[in-house]
């Protein structure tokens, strides 16, 4: 049975859809077309209204399929069902199963028995990464109870995976060919909080840090609460983690922060980016806000562009506040209206664009460390990534010659833009150790 995939929302959605596609194992075909499938499974997201809508268009247009095919299977997967079962089946019957379960083998199990196909035994992610890199989960869920975060409705408390757990699976990735390992989490730096003994991220860093072959660690969504000196010393000083660190800070107004719940103040983000900068050396700091929050005057939203001015992220994603039910800011009136939040959207990204050309410019005839990608034929081109930037949502470095996806390169660059590096290749990395079965044995 042919079968495609549709991949929404974040990494942590992807990395459900491969355990999904690894419990079928060979028992479909995976096709890339839906259009030459027999059906499609969509992994959505219902994080803020824009996924949902992408995500129902995304059903739409497979019905499209399904009307020329009645045989044609739609398979809805992900956050969207697991808010919304309800309301979807009664409003979009045509869809054949929509699977509400915050477990992927469980779903994967059900649509075994919807297709009448076998699931796998031990079970394996099929990744639908390049094979260079895999995104490591260490725990589901948030305690946080950010106000304007429908995140804890959708997948319940925090949970972290076992360390053990965690460790045989990193290892099984690197086994695979991953030589940058992703670490995610809705908070990663909650990590093992939760669990008896208590584990800490800390602890789980220096010993991923171990593992041989692997290259890169990169760290995503840490909550700028739970950072402490422990685990900026272990950024600092172990040689695998890259000098890159994903913080959230969402604004820079004691108010706003106060009606978020975010549990830090302008001051303390102030503080954790200097101690980051000064203790980190070659730090790049990556971080998302919100505008439009309700009740968002015009004096904290300058107050917020001259944060931005002040403290130069390096990498910044801006999102217009979404007004989420069953969150405690949907309770909020005074709400800011679309119009102004786009403007202040596009303003603020525009400040961070003559940041970024800036700090690109600062780079041209230094030498980088840079992992290829993905290949442009066509334009003969080797599309990379340094240390500082993580896949699909940070920058690049174009090299005017093809090199093999996953290749490590020393990169001289020669030209920067607002978001792209060109350079050429000085040197190409050797490969590494040895597996953990080889390791074992000797």
């Amino acid at each position: 049975m042919k079968i495609a995939y549709i991949s929404l929302g974040c990494p942590k959605n992807e990395i459900d859809l491969e355990i999904i596609l690894g419990r079928l194992g060979g028992h479909i075909d995976i096709v890339d077309d839906p259009r030459s499938a027999q059906g499609t499974i969509i992994n959505t997201c219902a994080f803020i209204a824009s996924a949902r809508e992408e995500s129902i268009q995304t059903i739409l247009e497979l019905i499209s399929l399904k009307e020329k095919n009645p045989a044609y299977k739609i398979l809805v997967t992900g956050c969207l069902p697991q808010r919304y079962h309800n309301l979807l089946e009664k409003e979009i019957p045509q869809v054949n199963a929509f699977f509400d379960t915050l477990e992927p083998i469980r779903t994967a199990d059900d649509i075994g028995t919807l297709l009448q196909v076998s699931v796998a035994d031990p079970i394996s992610r099929r990744r639908i990464t390049p094979k260079h890199y895999a995104y490591l989960r260490i725990a589901d869920g948030c305690d946080n109870r950010c106000s304007y975060c429908a995140i804890p409705i959708i997948k319940g408390p925090y949970r972290s995976r076992a360390f053990a757990d965690i460790l045989d699976e990193a290892w099984s990735l690197v086994d695979s060919g991953a030589r940058e390992l992703i670490l995610v989490a809705q908070d990663t730096t909650g990590y093992g909080n939760d669990l008896t003994p208590r584990r800490s991220l800390s602890e789980l860093l220096l010993t991923l840090q171990e593992i041989d072959r692997l290259r890169w660690i990169r760290l995503m969504y840490t909550h700028p609460a739970r950072w402490d000196d422990q685990l900026i010393d272990i950024v600092a000083h172990a040689t695998k983690i890259v000098k890159y660190v994903d913080v959230p800070v969402q604004h820079a107004s004691d108010r706003i922060l106060e009606s978020m719940h975010r549990r830090v103040t302008q001051d303390d983000i102030r503080s954790l980016i200097r101690k980051l900068r000064d203790r980190i050396p070659g730090i790049r700091l990556r971080s998302s806000l919100i505008v439009g929050y309700p009740g968002e005057t015009r004096k904290e939203y300058r107050q917020l562009v001259d944060f931005v001015r002040e403290v130069e992220f390096d990498r910044l994603g801006v999102f217009t506040y979404s007004h989420e039910e069953d969150t405690s800011a949907h309770a909020l009136s005074d709400i800011v209206s679309h119009k102004t939040k786009i403007a202040r959207q596009e303003n603020l990204l525009a400040i961070q664009a003559e940041i970024s050309y800036h700090k690109n410019r600062q780079l041209v005839g230094k030498t980088v460390e840079a992992v290829v990608d993905e290949i442009d034929k066509e334009n003969k081109t080797s599309i990379a990534r340094t240390p500082w930037d993580a896949p699909e949502i940070d920058n690049t470095v174009l090299i005017p010659a093809i090199y093999r996806v996953g290749e490590f390169l020393t990169v001289e660059i020669t030209k920067a833009d607002t978001f792209d590096l060109w350079g050429k290749v000085v040197s190409i990395a050797a490969e590494g150790d040895c597996s953990r079965q080889e390791k074992n044995l000797l």
